[in-house]
């Protein structure tokens, strides 16, 4: 049986909390999986990297791996 390693988040923008500080809007796009012939990726279909903002220009995409919300 599989298990959820992590989960697999994007940073989509910034927001500001009720005390005015500057926050980080994180979305989930999917899951590292440990199964029985080792970890694999799992990416929602939804998701494309090309539609991510980048306003650096940059070439690449950070996918952030986090520990599960129990």
């Amino acid at each position: 049986m599989a298990r959820k390693m992590y989960d697999v988040e994007i940073p989509l923008g910034t927001y500001s909390d009720r005390d005015g500080r500057q926050k980080t809007r994180w979305q989930n796009v999917g899951a590292v999986m440990d199964g029985d012939k080792g970890p694999y990726l799992l990416l929602d279909r939804w998701f494309n990297p090309a539609g991510l903002p980048n306003p650096d220009d940059r070439t690449s995409v950070i996918l952030s791996l986090v520990e599960p919300k129990r």
